[in-house]
């Protein structure tokens, strides 16, 4: 899973990109999304008329992005996905010019960058289908030339195209828009690549979109399956278009987004592809002298969700698996996969609850887990992962694995009470 902050979330400076290029190092954070859509606006081109000179200079575009590559370059950081220019969903093109004017020049736009995302290597491209001027029954025909004509201009056979979900302001109302419906755009994938004659599109699922659209994001998950080969974790108040930190929108103490069908969709599909973070409007809220402070916690948010999709998968990688924990954690984890995959036994830091029985596993000494075997791994069921994890990688343990129990389809609402010793709490 390769986890990607946005560029714009950065607050990218695509002149000056070596002070965000530190600062993602730091953290550990290795990967952007290239976006377009901060070099060249087809909306911005179309509205400086000029009767004596073409509207699209490819030349002039091209030279700034070819700058801005030429850092990436530079501090090698080249990225691995990009964002082609996308048209603002809330305008209403047609107060300012024509539909197919502008439906033609995205085409031309998009096959522009589409060569420049493959001179520098980057084969997985999102792309925004058209919607201007378009009625329902015409989106299908108009959209299958569209993509097709850009999959005709790909000169790399590895480049991907994704389409992504939309949402569109009707008169003040949102909308579902063009891809929204799961079974719908799983439709057009697949009649696309037949098409085409080979897989060479596939989806970007944008969670901020489902939830403006107020669809499930499990049942969005589970329509396009395979299909997925991106996701944009951002985050909204279902009401208005924003590019919030996920967890941030929050009412009554919890979120107003529904990360639980988002997290359980894309472990349902055993999702393995590209987490792209998107909170330009959290980011840029906050002052210039503070912004450098979130570098770590898109850090933490991205390893976080990573986790969670993954959590059946790390305990795969397992011949065998011993848990740490006997308490509330432990619980849930025999009720969802202690049939799936038995633990040999589970341990606890508690040594009053050592050499007893919890949910029908022995509970032991933390000792006895350096003498398992190198296929076995550490399934650590208890929040106090980073303290838990050190303890481990001091004994040698090196296959440590995580469970925790937030995003599960079933679990224990009543928790454990036990009396023990205040310094001992944290074991339960």
């Amino acid at each position: 899973m390769k986890k990607v902050c946005a560029m714009a979330s950065t607050i990218f400076n695509p002149e000056k990109p070596k002070q965000s290029f530190n600062e993602l190092n730091a953290v550990g954070l290795h990967e952007v999304m290239f976006d377009f859509g901060l070099i060249i606006s087809p909306e911005g081109i179309l509205i400086d008329h000029n009767s004596e000179e073409p509207k699209f200079k490819p030349q002039k575009t091209r030279k700034s992005y070819q700058t801005i590559i030429k850092q990436f370059a530079e501090h090698g950081f080249m990225p691995s996905i990009a964002r082609l220019p996308f048209v603002d969903v809330r305008l209403n093109p047609g107060n300012i010019y024509q539909y197919k004017e502008l439906n033609n020049l995205i085409l031309q736009v998009n096959i522009d960058c589409i060569r420049a995302c493959e001179e520098m290597g980057c084969y997985d491209i999102i792309i925004q289908p058209l919607f201007a001027g378009l009625k329902p029954e015409e989106q299908w025909e108009a959209n299958k030339a569209f993509f097709l004509t850009l999959a005709s201009a790909c000169q790399n056979k590895n480049t991907r195209l994704l389409l992504i979900n939309q949402c569109q302001n009707f008169n003040g109302h949102l909308v579902r828009g063009v891809c929204s419906d799961g079974m719908d755009a799983a439709k057009w994938l697949d009649a696309l690549n037949q098409e085409a004659g080979r897989a060479c599109f596939g989806f970007c699922l944008d969670v901020g979109i489902c939830n403006l659209c107020g669809q499930n994001m499990q049942s969005m998950a589970m329509a396009l399956e395979k299909r997925i080969w991106a996701v944009i974790l951002t985050e909204n108040d279902g009401k208005n278009f924003a590019k919030l930190l996920p967890f941030t929108n929050a009412y009554g103490r919890s979120s107003t987004m529904d990360w639980l069908s988002a997290v359980r969709g894309l472990r349902d599909i055993c999702f393995d592809g590209y987490l792209i973070l998107e909170t330009v409007d959290t980011t840029v809220a906050f002052s210039p002298l503070l912004q450098p402070y979130l570098f770590p916690v898109y850090k933490a948010l991205l390893d976080y969700f990573a986790m969670q999709i993954n959590i059946e998968n790390d305990l795969k990688k397992y011949n065998q698996v011993v848990l740490f924990g006997a308490g509330n954690m432990c619980r849930n984890y025999m009720k969802c996969y202690g049939k799936k995959y038995p633990p040999l036994f589970t341990c606890d830091n508690n040594p009053k609850l050592w050499n007893t029985e919890f949910e029908g596993l022995q509970v032991k000494n933390p000792d006895e887990l350096k003498t398992l075997p190198k296929d076995c791994g550490v399934i650590i069921c208890n929040i106090f992962y980073r303290e838990i994890e050190n303890q481990l990688r001091a004994m040698g343990i090196k296959n440590i694995g995580y469970f925790n129990d937030e995003y599960m389809p079933s679990f224990y609402f009543e928790r454990l009470k036990r009396e023990v010793e205040p310094e001992e709490e944290r074991s339960l």
